[in-house]
């Protein structure tokens, strides 16, 4: 599992390189994932 955060990390901070443009939905992607990951994400963003 941490194997796969730290690429998942890695391949977004590449990313992010190229963004121009605001993510659509961000904020639906956001709390689905808090759900989804309960409690994880809570220390790193404010929720």
């Amino acid at each position: 599992e941490n194997s796969l955060m730290k690429l998942l990390y890695m391949g977004i901070k590449n990313a992010s390189k190229k963004w121009t443009m605001p993510l659509q939905n961000w904020n639906l992607t956001l709390s689905q994932l808090s759900i989804y990951f309960e409690g994880r994400l809570d220390g790193v963003l404010d929720i």
